[in-house]
């Protein structure tokens, strides 16, 4: 299989959509979801399958039409980079939340609860 840019944003899609997934299917069992509900965890849910997955599916598209629409060529390189930190920072910013939602973290509160202060 050869990696180009526009194969990295497809399968990044296909990842952070199946990722979330898995988590709305965690979601889907009512008793976890009474437990889940108002938590982190719903939030890095809702990121990764909505705003995750369509934010990659446009880049991918937009990397396929860039050179037909403008006619300039992007480089490889800068493309795969711009990909492989992008997916880094996604993954780094939003997988942790579902840790946090499944140690109760609440979403939405002024003032949390001491259990969460160091």
């Amino acid at each position: 299989m050869i990696f180009h840019p526009l194969l990295l944003w497809v399968l990044g899609f296909i990842f952070l959509f199946t990722v979330g997934g898995v988590t709305g299917v965690v979601l889907s069992n009512s008793n976890l979801d009474v437990i889940l509900h108002d938590s982190y965890y719903v939030v890095a849910h809702f990121h990764y399958v909505l705003s995750l997955g369509a934010v990659f599916g446009i880049f991918a598209g937009a990397r396929f039409w860039f050179t037909l629409i403008t006619g300039f060529v992007v480089d490889k390189v800068l493309a795969g980079s711009v990909f492989l930190l992008m997916f880094l920072g996604v993954n780094m910013t939003f997988l942790p939340l579902h840790f946090a939602g499944l140690h109760g973290f609440p979403r939405k509160y002024t003032e949390y609860p001491d259990a969460f202060f160091v």
